[in-house]
């Protein structure tokens, strides 16, 4: 699979699956909402689509169940419940869990789905009965007309039973190159994401009146491009649907929901005929699409959609020859007989042409300057088989001859290595004829009358100019005895298969797929890069074939890399661009000024070169900074992708606990650095659990106490000086000190004489040991003493702290305070025993110099007196139980008071120096973990610097003082 495709894929998935599961939630507490079913619907539908592209059955079949139900539910014929909810986000779940594996392990993993399926299932059955809601086909490669069909409506079985059993008898399609069927199924995807889009958009009230008509060019020229290719099934399912739209657009009849629903039906079809396409053989393997093809059949004959109930099925009217095997003398007579074109054939058919002999005409220009350019000669081929096809279509058979042969004799000459230099007059000749063959039908198509009767008239014209002048063409005809190697001709062959198709329309307006002039201006290296990964795709696109033998050995052979990614502004990469330019101009200026002083001598004017120097040095300086800033916003998310997931949690533990739970989010657009985003979500889901379970009460006890019966939990975002600060809160019974000294001697976690030396808040603090757990019983929700304590560890991994302020009977809240950034932050250098030591500067509350004089003891420990606050004191050599230089011959000590939460301490230290900012990095393996030590930095003469973790300072200093 292409490594981008799968990226975007994933990327895309995990965004759907974002939007889905708020509105879900939001759609239970207002059922009637039909824009939250849209808003649902959408998401769902795409994701279905998208995996479907890429041969990932299991997430394709899921999402099909569940966009089914969906579909219901917004048709009005089911209605909105917990229990429909439940299974909703159920299914959500898996398929999150398989996007996961998808990204980790390259494929969908094996997760049973088959429950949620048979409930999906079920969920549909009841609602047939209640109301006539479809039942889904068991598979999602099943024929489009057997997932529509509903179950209620008479005619449809009536009507399946006409047509004899479907047989799928695979047949090639008509393609000169691997690179050909690459761009059309690549032109085929495209075309089928812009109508699951412009479908969609159409069901709006103010949806704007161009978007019929853009519906109707995709499907045209998604039948013009398959019938190129001779991909027969997909021609006549365009033609149908093209022709309905052509009646919508004229004005003959209205959208309607049952019009977009037969729309988005197709729309499925084509995605199931475009997987039914093996790119390394060009082989189709046909899928039944008749009873589709009729129900459009039956919406251009009468004007309606067959059943306006929102049911899409065949009508009953519909005649029994577009179905049934009688048929089969009609399709064959078609296939042999003039096509019938229309005037809009005709002027994609100018336009193609036109646009592949300017290509041609380019090629030739090309390789007659250098023979060598195989990037133009694989150009000119393709350009010369899409003329082939396009006029077999319109049927000028003596052009397409021609395009045959001299098509024929570049691929031969190209596969043996002939040197195209010495071919080069002949394909001009050739080239030329075919240039006065089209120039004589294109004057005669654009002149004025039926089109079916320019279409003879040029035919007539182009044999007229064919038999003045062939001879060339028939005399390398012998040299090159291609004809039989190559014969992409038989276009009509896979037709007999289709014989049971509604009607012999399965002739398309020739259009191609990508302009061959633009391929042909790329370099030769950009089309080997091209190749490749197409290759690649080519088989894991076929993932769905590839399950089915079981072939996991392929699979993991081509599992893909997905990379981390940020969606930036397009002004912050200008900016950067701009920083670069500057940056580049600067680092001209130090080379300038380096070789002035290389070269200069007596006549040398240091003060001259000193302040250009420090100019230059102050100039770099403030690109750096720009620059950092500007990486730094460049890399900062909103919380609120964190955010988003939270209200599921809250509902789900709302169910388990039978609590009613209110989630309020606040601040959800502050920013913080990715990395920390990408770490945040374990924490946060633990503490709203330990709020949900363990703080908020059940609604019985909140009424006795005079509280709403539905408790409130506070999730909240927001800036504090350098860092963010993250609350979750609740209005619930709070924590008692007194309780968690209890349980802390129970747990055996401290001895009943630690507890008794225990402040309220270090008491409180318990709840952060391991193996530390309040619960009564061990329940699915909590119980297992983890949770609280993994939250401080990945706090701290952050380089971050956490604060719980909590009051007996009204709640309790936990602050977590994170930087803003991991990479670079504020440091007070100070040092200490000789070393220099960094401490973060968001945890310095001040610095100070104390007479040592001031300092008491208060029960053996050093404090001092300072605006009215008692501040204990201690050595931070002894925290470190490193040898400092002597507090006894000094006068004056260096202080630095640091603040954990609501505790400040303050440490002596030998001197301070400067404020400094600083890149963190991480100890290594061979360190490991110290204690008190949160990572170092690289000083800009080389030496390595410790940095400090104050929340460890702090713990450490209690050991210590006592």
């Amino acid at each position: 699979m292409d490594p981008e495709i799968f990226s975007d894929f994933i990327i895309e998935a995990k965004e759907h699956l974002e939007t889905i599961e708020p509105n879900l939630l939001e759609l239970e507490n207002n059922p009637e909402n039909l824009d939250l079913l849209n808003e649902i619907f959408r998401p769902m539908h795409s994701l279905k689509g998208a995996s479907g592209f890429l041969g990932l059955n299991t997430i394709n079949m899921l999402a099909h169940r569940a966009e089914n139900v969906m579909d219901e539910l917004r048709k009005g014929k089911m209605v909105v419940t917990s229990e429909i909810m439940d299974v909703i986000l159920t299914a959500t779940d898996l398929l999150r869990t398989m996007i996961d594996n998808l990204e980790s392990e390259g494929g969908e993993g094996d997760v049973d789905i088959s429950g949620v399926v048979e409930t999906l299932d079920s969920l549909l059955v009841a609602g047939s009965a209640a109301g006539g809601a479809p039942k889904p086909a068991p598979k999602p490669a099943a024929a489009p007309s057997a997932e529509a069909a509903p179950k209620a409506a008479e005619p449809a079985p009536a009507a399946e039973e006409e047509l004899e059993p479907f047989v799928a008898q695979p047949y090639k399609l008509t393609v000169a190159a691997r690179e050909h069927l690459d761009d059309f199924l690549e032109e085929a995807r495209e075309i089928v994401q812009n109508l699951n889009e412009s479908l969609l958009g159409l069901e709006k009230a103010d949806a704007p009146e161009e978007t019929i008509n853009d519906i109707f060019r995709y499907y045209h020229n998604l039948k013009g491009n398959s019938g190129i290719v001779g991909f027969a099934e997909l021609n006549a399912l365009t033609h149908e649907a093209e022709t309905l739209l052509n009646i919508v657009r004229r004005g003959e009849m209205q959208v309607s929901q049952p019009l977009v629903d037969l729309l988005l039906h197709v729309v499925d079809a084509i995605e199931s005929l475009i997987s039914s396409v093996n790119p390394e053989t060009s082989e189709v393997v046909p899928v039944d699409i008749r009873g589709l093809v009729a129900s459009l059949h039956h919406a251009v004959e009468t004007g309606t959609v067959a059943g306006d109930d929102g049911s899409v099925a065949p009508a009953q009217s519909a005649p029994a020859a577009a179905v049934a095997p009688v048929a089969e003398p009609e399709v064959e007579a078609a296939a042999s007989s003039t096509p019938a074109v229309d005037d809009e054939d005709v002027k994609i058919f100018i336009a193609t042409v036109q646009q592949q002999m300017a290509a041609i005409d380019l090629s030739l220009e090309e390789i007659g300057k250098d023979a060598s350019q195989t990037s133009y000669v694989d150009a000119l081929y393709r350009s010369l088989v899409t003329v082939q096809n396009s006029s077999g279509y319109m049927g000028f058979d003596e052009i397409k001859l021609n395009a045959k042969r001299t098509a024929d004799l570049v691929d031969q000459a190209r596969k043996s290595d002939l040197d195209f230099s010495l071919m080069h007059d002949i394909l001009r000749q050739e080239c030329s004829i075919l240039t006065d063959q089209l120039d004589a039908v294109i004057a005669t198509l654009e002149g004025s009358g039926p089109a079916e009767e320019l279409v003879s008239a040029a035919a007539d014209a182009a044999a007229a100019v064919a038999g003045g002048d062939v001879q060339p063409a028939a005399e390398v005809e012998p040299a090159v005895e291609v004809e039989p190697v190559v014969e992409p001709e038989p276009v009509v062959e896979p037709e007999p298969v289709i014989e049971p198709e509604p009607k012999p329309v399965l002739k398309p307006a020739p259009a191609a797929p990508r302009p061959a002039a633009a391929r042909a201006a790329r370099p030769e290296s950009e089309e080997g890069d091209e190749e490749e990964p197409a290759e690649e795709g080519g088989s894991a696109a076929r993932s769905a074939a590839a399950a089915a033998r079981g072939d996991a050995a392929a699979k993991q052979a081509h599992k893909p890399k997905v990379s981390s990614t940020i969606r930036v502004d397009h002004e912050k990469l200008d900016h950067l661009m701009n920083l670069i330019g500057e940056l580049i101009i600067n680092r001209n200026r130090f080379a300038m000024l380096a070789r002035h002083l290389d070269e200069g001598g007596e006549h040398l004017d240091i003060q001259e070169v000193a302040s250009s120097l420090t100019e230059t040095t102050y100039a770099m300086a403030r690109i750096s900074d720009d620059l950092q800033d500007t990486i730094m916003k460049v890399r900062m998310v909103p919380v609120k992708t964190v955010f988003t997931r939270f209200p599921r949690l809250v509902r789900d533990l709302s169910r388990k606990s039978q609590k009613a739970v209110e989630l309020i989010t606040e601040g959800e657009e502050t920013e913080l650095d990715k990395s920390v985003i990408e770490e945040i979500g374990d924490p946060l889901v633990h503490l709203i659990r330990n709020s949900v379970d363990h703080g908020l009460e059940p609604p019985e006890v909140r009424l006795e106490q005079k509280k709403a019966e539905t408790g409130r939990v506070w999730l909240r975002a927001y800036h504090a000086g350098n860092s963010v600060n993250i609350e979750v809160e609740d209005d619930g019974r709070g924590i008692d000190p007194q309780r968690m000294r209890e349980v802390g001697v129970k747990k055996g976690i401290i001895t009943a004489d630690e507890a008794k030396s225990l402040d309220d808040q270090q008491a409180i603090e318990l709840i952060f040991a391991p193996g530390f757990s309040g619960a009564e019983k061990i329940t699915d929700i909590s119980g297992r003493g983890v949770g609280m304590d993994v939250v401080k560890t990945n706090i701290k991994n952050l380089k971050g702290s956490i604060n719980v302020h909590t009051e007996v009977g009204k709640g309790t809240r936990f602050t977590l305070s994170l930087p803003l950034t991991l990479a670079i932050i504020d440091a007070l250098m100070v040092t200490v025993g000789g070393q220099v030591y960094a401490i973060p500067l968001e945890a310095v509350s001040e610095t100070t110099k104390l007479d040592a004089k001031r300092l008491t003891e208060v029960n053996n420990r050093k404090a001092v007196t300072m605006r009215g606050e008692v501040l204990g004191i201690l050595e931070l050599a002894e925290i470190l139980e490193i040898e400092s230089d002597g507090e006894e011959e000094r006068q004056q000590l260096p202080i630095v008071v640091i603040q954990d939460g609501n505790r400040r301490l303050g440490l002596i230290v030998d001197s301070l120096l400067e404020r400094q900012e600083i890149v963190i990095k991480p100890l290594g393996d061979y360190l490991g973990e110290k204690e008190g030590i949160s990572g170092a930095t690289i000083m800009g003469d080389g030496s390595v610097v410790l940095i400090l973790d104050p929340h460890e300072i702090y713990r450490m200093s209690m050991r210590t003082s006592s």
